[in-house]
């Protein structure tokens, strides 16, 4: 690798003034993808022929073979060669190719089918390259997809953002990636050469490969020091060893909502807002000051039940202290069986409280709604899961059929967020289309989403309801409505959360949360920590039975469609 690192330096100095000494005939200097084929005609990818052919679409076992050659650079062909799968043969050309991408983790002997000669899709493409670097991709993508060919509940949704995110793979088209095409030869040896630039140095960065080698080459070292030397390491854990490794190495990143979870606590920890789940009923999350606080009580929950209201700090579960405990480790203490209690301490107004609640099952709703004195539309967002974009596509027919209808109050109190797709999607029918909704900056890129949809509700009298519960996909919301003038912001200032995280599940089951964008408002706002202001500030007074803010909410709306 420090090799191949040297080749890439040198290349980029001398790009200007040097002429390869092999020049395939059918690629000139000016080719779309000259560099990426004379890089890996230089590390003995491709031969010195007289033509290239970059046109030709390519089957599978060839692509294997050029990833074995560069992944393998001491490659020699095998002659005892015995495929474990039904569609190979043993002698054919490609055998000895296989049985080494076995070795390095290209491709799997659990297969029971290759299929060698089928010729190679972009998907195709991107698992076989993924496959040769060992870099996890997460089981369900969670950030917006731009794309309409880009279906978010199939396995190739992380694949193909993940490889768009490298630049390894561009789209066809704002809004079509186009990602079942078959390859040429050309078009893979951009996929490879990306990939392993890749591996080598961030995008958009520099490559520091001895830095970097240096400090993994550290613990690499001291885990065979270990494995070698240590007196009783026939009795190590090293499953729990790996964790504890992951888990230390986040820690440092100063970042609550980054996270490694086991095994374990991946299973007991679901991110999955569309089932029933067994607990008290409340978002939980970390504030500015890293301590672990109730975002919102779910509206009926038994929280909301015994008294538990948004912004409450938690300091003990049962008799645990919870000092130094990580969110989920906090999640997993709070959760159990329906019926058992729990007794939760809480810091609120600077005075201590200890709240006991019997656990219950907790079925979580995406929205309700209610029409108000036969002209306003409330409709009440509980959390942006991947049924909210349906549920409210009901709503805005049943106000387009309703004439009476003349104004909207959309509720996020207590709203914690959820998807970002889902938020997206519920503005596409309050904003004209192109218009900015949020732009995602990542380290290396960034991309702006913008409207989709008809916008069949834009112009209608609206009101958003905003509290320190509402975070997220709340914020993303009314962050967009505000910028536009399209909603007048009333309640308290939101939770202040503008960062996304991605899930990395590894083959264990074990999982790695990192934080790895921020998202800014149309007006290019960072909420992180900072929150929405509303425009009309009303306190809820939880003494009375009345609801401050909504009756406010409606006031305004009254003004506005008289």
């Amino acid at each position: 690798m420090k090799k191949l690192l040297a080749s890439i330096i040198l290349s980029v100095i001398l790009f200007t003034s040097y002429t390869f000494a092999h020049q395939y005939e059918d690629i000139p200097n000016d080719h779309e993808y000259y560099y990426a084929i004379h890089y890996l005609r230089r590390n003995d990818v491709f031969m010195d022929t007289k033509e290239f052919n970059p046109d030709i679409i390519i089957n599978r076992a060839e692509f294997i073979k050029y990833l074995v050659l560069l992944n393998d650079p001491d490659y020699t062909e095998r002659t005892d060669v015995n495929l474990p799968f039904e569609d190979t043969q043993n002698n054919a050309w490609y055998a000895s190719y296989f049985a080494d991408a076995i070795d390095l983790g290209i491709i799997s002997d659990e297969e029971t089918k290759m299929y060698p000669y089928d010729k190679l899709t972009v998907v195709d493409a991107l698992e076989l390259l993924f496959h040769s670097q060992s870099i996890p991709i997460p089981k369900v993508y969670k950030g917006t997809i731009p794309y309409e060919d880009v279906l978010r509940n199939t396995h190739y949704a992380p694949l193909i953002m993940r490889a768009l995110e490298f630049g390894i793979i561009h789209p066809e088209s704002m809004d079509h990636v186009g990602f079942y095409k078959r390859v040429t030869r050309a078009e893979a040896a951009y996929m490879i050469y990306k990939m392993d630039l890749v591996n080598l140095t961030p995008p958009g960065g520099e490559a520091n490969l001895s830095s970097f080698d240096s400090q993994l080459q550290k613990v690499i070292a001291a885990w065979d020091i270990i494995f070698s030397g240590y007196l009783n390491k026939d009795e190590l854990d090293r499953m729990a060893m790996s964790d504890a490794a992951i888990s230390a190495m986040v820690e440092t990143f100063d970042d609550p909502y980054s996270a490694y979870l086991d095994r374990e606590e991946n299973t007991a920890f679901s991110d999955d807002l569309d089932g029933e789940i067994e607990g008290i009923g409340a978002y939980i999350g970390v504030n500015e000051e890293d301590e672990i606080t109730i975002i919102a009580p779910m509206s009926g929950s038994p929280a909301e039940a015994a008294g538990v209201e948004s912004g409450d700090i938690i300091t003990k579960v049962d008799e645990t202290d919870i000092e130094g405990l990580s969110l989920y480790e906090v999640v997993n203490l709070i959760k159990g069986p329906k019926g058992t209690t729990v007794a939760l301490t809480v810091r609120r107004n600077g005075g201590a409280e200890v709240i006991e609640i019997v656990r219950d099952v907790i079925t979580i709703n995406s929205l309700e709604y209610e029409v108000i004195d036969n002209e306003i539309m409330r409709v009440k967002l509980f959390s942006f899961n991947q049924n909210l974009p349906d549920d409210f596509q009901e709503v805005v027919e049943i106000m387009e059929n309703n004439s009476n209808i003349k104004g909207l109050i959309i509720d996020v109190r207590d709203n914690p967020g959820g998807l970002l797709d889902s938020a997206i999607r519920v503005l596409n029918h309050l904003m004209l289309p192109e218009a900015e909704i949020v732009t995602i900056k990542y380290n290396y890129f960034e991309y702006t989403q913008y409207s989709k949809g008809d916008g069949e509700l834009f112009g209608y009298p609206t009101v958003v309801l905003i509290n320190g519960g509402s975070a997220s996909a709340s914020e993303i919301l009314a962050g967009a409505l505000r910028d536009y003038d399209l909603a007048t912001i009333i309640g308290e200032k939101s939770f202040g959360k503008g960062t996304v995280q991605e899930v990395n599940y590894f083959l264990d089951d074990s999982s790695l949360k990192i934080t790895v964008a921020k998202w800014l408002t149309p007006l290019n706002f960072d909420i992180q920590k900072e929150g929405i202001e509303p425009h009309i500030t009303v306190e809820d007074n939880t003494q009375t039975y009345a609801d401050e803010q909504l009756e406010r909410a409606i006031s305004e709306i009254n003004k506005m469609i008289r």
